[in-house]
């Protein structure tokens, strides 16, 4: 009996593990944090590189989102995917850099099919002649869950002063 004893408590753990890690307030994290690094460009980073992203924003994304922003106001509406794809891929073309940094995330509310992540975030978008993003910013994106996965549906921006 000792002998089953380690592999059935590490097999208790694995389930455990599992269980934790498929949780959907960990899957939202996870796809939380795959938007920012996916929206974030490094100075110096090659154009390929920079336009994979397209491809990591592509699966991150509902076919319909909803931008809500106060800096931008080219960036409020309601847009396609391709529509947001597009206009991430001429992004990739012309910032310097862009950057955004998960420093607080304050509540995950799930509700069948639909959640809610809201988080503080430091932002930096920075094109050749002027910083239309620049500073801390309290965020909240709400996702919807589709056959494949979560998928993000509407994206509030608000600076904090």
């Amino acid at each position: 009996m000792r002998r089953f004893a380690i592999p059935i408590v590490f097999l208790i753990v694995a389930v455990l593990f599992c269980v934790w890690w498929y949780s959907p307030t960990q899957v939202l994290k996870r796809r939380t944090a795959a938007l920012l690094s996916a929206l974030s460009l490094e100075v110096g980073q090659g154009k390929a590189n920079r336009h994979l992203g397209v491809y990591s924003l592509n699966e991150l994304l509902a076919r319909h989102v909803e931008l809500e922003t106060p800096t931008i106001d080219e960036a409020n509406g309601s847009f396609e995917r391709e529509e947001l794809e597009a206009g991430f891929s001429w992004l990739c073309e012309q910032a310097k850099q862009t950057r955004f940094e998960m420093e607080i995330l304050r509540s995950i509310t799930i509700t069948g099919e639909k959640a809610n992540v809201k988080l503080t975030l430091t932002g930096l978008v920075e094109l050749p002649t002027y910083k239309p993003a620049d500073g801390s910013y309290d965020v909240s994106f709400d996702w919807v869950k589709e056959k494949d996965a979560w998928r993000l549906s509407k994206a509030v921006w608000n600076k904090i002063p």
